[in-house]
């Protein structure tokens, strides 16, 4: 039988993406500095392991020429026959003798002679499926297998497999992970088979995001469109993708099935399942099915996956948390899910400190695995896990927001799914979604929370009737974001509605009625009405004194506000005072970098900047700017407002270079997020103009 490595499946003249650093590690190997350990190279189906491998051969060969081609061997280890006959291949060519090679013992004479090579050698396993074909007369895992360790510094065993389970292999096994290629060496691929034709940059991101960077399917869409681009008009179905975008919205709709690569790994899918269920792991299928049902973005396992949730659901009966843990861990050694560390996402929102572990489903996985027979269970996981996570406005939550978000905002693009729910599971479902906006508006991301919003009133008018509670909550929360995004007339007419509504079914002193009139005044304040304005405040403001307590802190929201009020209405000294007093109970009860802490101290130091203690305002503003840069990020609304009257207040002071670089990144994010003719975007592009060298 043949042991010679199949260099005709690599293509010379398409390098192998993303793999630089790991050829590097197993080249040194070779070169007198080798550990002797077996080294693993797993993954899933079509991440490039035995591209990998064949580029390996290719590099031991341009370093010790050619004749090295007689000291590497390759076996195909899908088969045992196979696999044993090629063994036994390997010692015949290193001179074993006959009976020696027959002979039960020949695996302990090859390793020994192995060992003892003066020379450099490489052996590949290539694609082994059950890791126990490796045991042989001994134990894998021991180190008595067919393959196992050695003493020679310049050998090297490298196998490939999908199974990266560390306690098969043993302590004499490196476990190299082949991790789909990242962002960049994706598209790479994507243009290096497909061409320069087949579309834009952005386009292949997005397919490769889609394809979820595996090389495999990577080449196959590059392939095809390289295909169909090299074909005549005459010959080219309408439906046919021609470009990267095409290929994604494609794979998306039923005509583009045949397009998607995922079934060239589902026979490898199976048989991983199959393997972990032979191990005993009885619920891998169904947690695998499971986590397919949230949205592609990475699940916090630990918030979602609780044990007494899943216990006595059709095919979790009887499964405990250290059942859930040791599955994942299964799940993960197979590949068939990653864990991962938390994404950052938009680096000016700053990292999601403290954020929970999460696992992500590979999207061709998604693909094989995904029904919606679990799709219930998806909601009320999410429904706990949200209520669990803490207010969406609280900046210690962020951490887990930035993880649930994704899935409980994909609930309300699920419509069809969701609405063939019961309507306690469509309410619980509705609400994790209104719960994840509310997050998105903390963010500053007030237009997509917006959207959101306007879906949830619209779903919740339609279950629950427009004088429900939940139904007016979900429009004060859209005239919320209204009002961040500056529509302040619809964002009145919204608060007056459900203000009236709350006062008409359950009375003026409601907590929600108060607080909807509360954000009137607020509302009412930004639109220069500043009488009806206190008058609404005040009325809130005695109203919460009487009800709640001066500490309360609804009533330092009031108070707040009000000194707001009586800021622009230039009573200076009586707004100094309060947000004296208000500042100091924010102090005790939040501490000095809470959101609401800042916005205090931002207000005292726009009352220095009118009171034309400048240098004063400086420090302040300087002050707040950099707390709020850190605790929200650079992007986020209130610190692009400071960062405006930062900018301001070093122009004043004659510092130009400093006041242009903020003021330029003010307008630059608020034209980005809220369009160049917003209120706020024009007011930073005035100011810009206003400096010396723009008049210049």
């Amino acid at each position: 039988m043949t042991l010679a490595s199949p260099m005709g499946l690599r293509h010379p003249e398409r390098p192998l993406r993303g793999r630089a650093a790991l050829l590097n590690d197993l080249q040194k190997q070779c070169n007198g500095r080798g550990d002797g350990r077996l080294h693993v190279l797993h993954g899933l189906s079509g991440s490039g392991k035995t591209a990998l491998a064949l580029e390996l051969v290719h590099r031991l060969q341009a370093q010790f020429g050619m004749v090295f081609g007689r000291c590497a061997w390759w076996i195909d280890a899908q088969q045992a026959a196979l696999f044993e006959g090629g063994l036994r291949s390997v010692a015949r060519r290193l001179g074993l003798p006959g009976d020696v090679v027959d002979a039960g013992e020949m695996v302990d004479v090859l390793w020994h002679r192995l060992s003892q090579a003066e020379w450099p050698w490489l052996l590949v396993v290539d694609g082994v499926g059950d890791p126990s074909l490796l045991d042989g007369p001994g134990r894998l895992a021991a180190g008595t297998g067919w393959v196992r360790p050695h003493s020679c510094p310049c050998g090297l065993v490298v196998v490939t497999t999908y199974d990266g389970t560390a306690e098969i292999w043993g302590q004499g096994a490196v476990l190299h992970p082949v991790l789909p290629l990242d962002e960049g060496d994706a598209v790479r691929v994507l243009f290096d088979h497909a061409g320069p034709n087949a579309g834009s940059v952005g386009g292949a991101v997005r397919l490769a995001r889609r394809l979820g960077g595996l090389p495999l399917a990577l080449r196959m869409a590059g392939a095809y469109l390289a295909e169909v681009n090299g074909m005549p008009d005459a010959f080219r179905d309408a439906d046919m993708p021609a470009e990267f975008d095409a290929f994604v919205r494609a794979l998306e709709e039923p005509v583009g099935q045949d397009l998607n690569p995922a079934p060239v790994i589902a026979d490898t899918w199976r048989l991983a399942l199959d393997m972990l269920e032979r191990r005993g792991y009885q619920y891998a299928s169904a947690v695998l099915e499971l986590l397919s049902g949230f949205a592609d973005a990475p699940v916090p396992y630990t918030l979602v996956l609780r044990a007494p949730l899943l216990n006595g659901q059709p095919g979790f009966e009887g499964i405990d948390g250290s059942t859930v843990w040791r599955t994942l861990r299964a799940l993960g050694a197979l590949s068939l899910i990653d864990f991962c560390s938390a994404e950052r996402g938009d680096p000016s929102a700053g990292p999601p400190v403290g954020a929970p572990e999460s696992v992500r489903v590979h999207p061709l996985i998604r693909d094989l695995s995904f029904t919606l027979r679990y799709f219930p269970l998806v909601i009320t996981l999410l429904g706990q896990a949200c209520e669990q996570a803490g207010k969406p406005e609280e900046p210690d939550t962020w951490a887990a927001w930035s993880l649930l978000a994704p899935h409980a905002l994909r609930l309300v693009e699920q419509e069809a799914a969701l609405e063939g729910a019961p309507l306690e599971l469509q309410v619980a479902g509705i609400g994790a979604a209104e719960m994840a906006a509310r997050y998105l508006q903390a963010r500053g991301l007030s237009r997509q929370a917006g959207a959101v919003f306007e879906k949830v009133t619209e779903w919740r008018t339609r279950l629950l009737g427009p004088m429900d509670s939940e139904t007016l909550t979900a429009q004060h929360n859209l005239a919320g974001a209204l009002h961040d995004i500056g529509d302040l007339a619809q964002a009145e007419a919204l608060y007056r509605t459900v203000w009236q509504g709350h006062c008409a079914v359950r009375g003026e002193t409601f907590p929600h009625a108060l607080t909807a009139r509360h954000e009137l005044g607020r509302v009412l304040h930004d639109m220069g009405r500043l009488a009806e304005a206190e008058e609404h405040l005040s009325a809130v403001l005695a109203s919460q004194r009487r009800i709640q307590g001066d500490e309360h802190g609804h009533t330092l929201s009031a108070r707040h506000e009000l000194a707001r009020v009586l800021h622009d209405l230039g009573r200076w000294e009586e707004a100094r005072q309060e947000y004296g007093q208000v500042l100091r109970a924010r102090r005790r009860s939040l501490g000095d970098n809470h959101p609401r802490t800042l916005t205090v101290l931002h207000n005292l130091a726009c009352l220095a900047l009118d009171e034309g203690r400048l240098e004063s305002a400086l420090r302040q503003f300087r002050s707040v700017y950099a707390a709020r840069s850190q605790v929200l990020g650079t992007a986020h609304p209130q610190t692009l407002s400071t960062a405006y009257r930062l900018g301001c207040a070093l122009r004043d002071v004659g510092d130009t270079s400093q006041a242009q670089a903020l003021l330029q990144h003010v307008y630059a994010e608020l034209s980005s997020s809220l369009g160049d003719r917003h209120a706020h975007a024009r007011r930073a592009e005035r100011a810009l103009h206003s400096l010396p060298t723009a008049r210049g």
